[in-house]
């Protein structure tokens, strides 16, 4: 199942799956440690899968921050893919924990080009600024985003909590993501931006973690109270019935329907409103 929780577009709830939610109160923030943008090929060296030069700084000058795959032709093939690591010591939760990944992506001005595809791998992190993160592994696929050009800032929130978790568990206290085009893209030109600025740390994505959402807590408040009831019946179909847009959130069976067995999940994880 994906674990993607909702993604937003000024203000808008997009595509199944996708739900808007507040963030919990009493959460941490964590800001990555390390970061950059890492590129392959084109006026910087050979295109093999190697970077040949890398910038840390985002500075919304070219291409920093971009997401790219372009490979044309061999003289002009060229790949930047955009990492960040953080330091997970300190945290005010103690794992098992709720984690997510929240980023802002846009499109390119450039038209036609095809919709981009951006994969999140997370990988080992080091807290260093190093080429080596352009490849690092193992990579594992956390979720994937598609930016269409001219889309404006658009903000996704991706649930990490498997791989936070992991890193809590072993005493790691670190994790890291790579942002990369979809290696198996069939389009030739691919491109997304991230604007980050490295004065302005709260434009970098950030992952905010808590304790674990109780099922039913659509809105992420820490409880499951009648808003979240009122939300429920909403999106209730019955059984075999596919869940609606937004309401997989409801599909505590994971059945792919929002049905009475869902509602005796819901009723037993029921607290009311917790201030």
């Amino acid at each position: 199942m994906y674990r993607f929780r909702r993604m937003v577009i000024l203000g808008a709830a997009l595509s199944a799956g996708f739900v808007t939610t507040p963030p919990a109160a009493a959460q941490d923030v964590v800001h990555p440690t390390a970061d950059g943008t890492l590129v392959d090929g084109g006026v910087y060296g050979d295109f093999d899968g190697v970077p040949d030069d890398w910038d840390w700084i985002f500075d919304d000058q070219g291409y920093d921050g971009a997401v790219t795959l372009s490979t044309e032709t061999p003289e002009t093939s060229l790949q930047h893919r955009v990492v960040w690591e953080y330091n997970l010591w300190g945290l005010s939760y103690a794992p098992p924990v709720s984690a997510t990944l929240t980023f802002t992506m846009r499109g390119p001005a450039v038209y036609p080009i095809p919709d981009a595809n951006v994969h999140i791998y997370s990988y080992p992190a080091d807290l260093h600024e190093t080429p080596g993160d352009f490849d690092a592994g193992p990579a594992v696929f956390e979720g994937g985003v598609t930016l269409a050009p001219y889309q404006p800032p658009t903000v996704f929130i991706l649930d990490v909590s498997s791989t936070v978790n992991d890193a809590l568990l072993s005493g790691d206290n670190k994790v890291a993501f790579r942002f990369q085009i979809n290696p198996d893209t069939p389009h030739d030109r691919n491109q997304a931006f991230i604007d980050a600025l490295d004065e302005e740390p709260q434009t970098k994505p950030f992952l905010t973690i808590g304790a674990p959402q109780l099922p039913g807590d659509a809105d992420g408040d820490g409880d499951v109270d009648i808003a979240d009831f009122l939300a429920f019946a909403d999106c209730m179909r019955g059984p075999e019935n596919p869940a609606d847009e937004g309401c997989e959130v409801f599909d505590l069976d994971d059945a792919g329907d929002v049905d009475l067995r869902d509602f005796e999940v819901f009723q037993r994880s029921f607290t009311g409103s917790i201030q």
